[in-house]
């Protein structure tokens, strides 16, 4: 099917059932692993997968951030017609993801417990976070290039392969993590190598892209290649801050939480990121599913068909949110009582905690779709701008000051509060002519 001259309507449908499915499949596996580990382990293995989560967050930043990057780019120069210049971008990303991650991969290493420390673990939780973690340090390089070469698959009119990709490393981890966590009682070790080989299945499934007829991915000789280098930051950067956010925020959340709440209340919030792990990524599927269509439509100056699946984007995330909130703000106790075998305290806490902090699932998936959109169209300060402002400032300041005055209901009402001044500033962005 052809960007420029294919049925907006079906080409959307076609993208979006793809990301979807595969952003569905992904966070259905990480529900997996929390639910396994929180009933063999407990309210701890909960807490300890509140701790972990951050690190997810790294390994998929630099995925995307080079991923998208190099993949819009890609995409808006053969949307000009320029395939050269569309193969010497990738080239270029993938040089640049591959020296990133050695970097990343030995400092993690090196550095491990401090991090962990700092990312929320307790004298208490570490044990049980390093039993995963091991796992994670020994296959870094594969959850980083998984994330990488499957957003330039998918703009390279293969986002069915993807989504099979996905699905199968998703399912190996779902049959996984059943298998190693309760007939071979390995617990957390066993979660954490059913999500390394569930994830290695993946990315060899999106590597076998590359040796098909089809595949329009080639190695080229770079060219101006720290203007190119830039260009990639600065574009990849808006989405991959939806990552580095979670990896902030999270580590903000948990030591505010052990501030002014207990373990019981990071029990709690082990569910909650789990979920928002799930709703965020469904968001991601959306604007995932429009970056090749908006890129390449951009490239080649089809700006009435830019702004046809900004529309049919933006009534998705909406009742999407809707759904998402009702959901949560109905069913607090029986969520809980599925990811782990929860203590009185724990069920006792989770229904005021977990009505508060999902009212930041109506306006989420705006700010996420968002920031892919403004991508799309090389409004790349305006997707910086609205990446920075949710994951850093305006997040950040309100886990700073809101609890101070409500305690831990601060803690919970602070991401909510900061996606909706956010959705205010991204309207604004978004509301601007394409071809301005």
């Amino acid at each position: 099917m052809d960007y420029l001259t294919s049925s907006t309507k079906t080409l959307y449908h076609k993208y979006l059932t793809a990301s979807l499915g595969s952003a569905l499949v992904i966070t259905i596996y990480s529900f997996v692993d929390t639910i396994a580990v929180g009933q063999s382990e407990g309210p701890a293995g909960t807490a300890a997968m509140a701790v972990i989560t951050p690190i997810f967050g790294i390994l998929v930043f630099f995925g995307i951030l080079f991923g998208i990057g190099g993949s819009v780019l890609m995409n808006n120069a053969k949307g000009e017609g320029n395939e050269e210049k569309g193969n010497a971008y990738f080239t270029t990303a993938l040089i640049l993801v591959v020296g990133f991650t050695v970097v990343t991969w030995v400092l993690f290493a090196r550095f491990s417990k401090p991090i962990l420390f700092f990312f929320g673990a307790t004298q208490g939780t570490l044990p049980l976070v390093m039993r995963y973690v091991q796992w994670l340090i020994r296959c870094w390089p594969i959850f980083i290039f998984s994330t990488f070469i499957g957003a330039f698959v998918r703009n390279d009119n293969a986002p069915g392969l993807v989504m099979a990709g996905v699905i199968s490393g998703g399912c190996f981890n779902i049959f996984g993590d059943w298998f190693f966590v309760f007939p071979l009682g390995m617990g957390m070790e066993g979660a954490a190598i059913a999500t390394v080989l569930g994830t290695t299945l993946q990315c060899l499934i999106l590597c076998s892209h590359l040796f098909r007829k089809c595949c329009g991915l080639k190695l080229a000789k770079p060219f101006r290649m720290g203007k190119a280098i830039r260009k990639i930051f600065v574009i990849g950067i808006g989405a991959s801050l939806l990552d580095l956010g979670t990896v902030v925020l999270s580590t903000i959340t948990n030591n505010q939480i052990l501030r002014y709440g207990s373990e019981v209340e990071l029990a709690i919030y082990g569910v909650m990121t789990t979920i928002a792990a799930l709703v965020q990524a469904m968001y991601c599927g959306v604007g995932q599913a429009i970056q090749p269509l908006v890129s390449a439509n951009f490239g080649g100056r089809q700006y009435g068909r830019v702004r046809q699946f900004l529309k049919m984007s933006v009534v998705t995330v909406l009742i999407m949110g809707v759904l998402f909130t009702a959901l949560a703000e109905g069913l607090p106790v029986p969520i809980v009582q599925l990811f782990m075998d929860a203590t009185p305290e724990v069920l006792a806490a989770a229904p005021s905690s977990m009505r508060l902090y999902s009212l930041l699932y109506l306006f989420l998936g705006f700010t996420v779709l968002s920031t892919y959109y403004l991508q799309s169209v090389m409004r790349d300060r305006a997707s910086m701008a609205i990446g920075i402002l949710r994951s850093l400032v305006v997040s950040g300041l309100l886990l700073g000051l809101l609890p101070l005055f409500w305690g831990i209901n601060g803690v919970w009402l602070a991401l909510p509060i900061s996606e909706c001044i956010v959705t205010v500033v991204a309207a604004v962005f978004l509301s601007k002519k394409v071809d301005s």
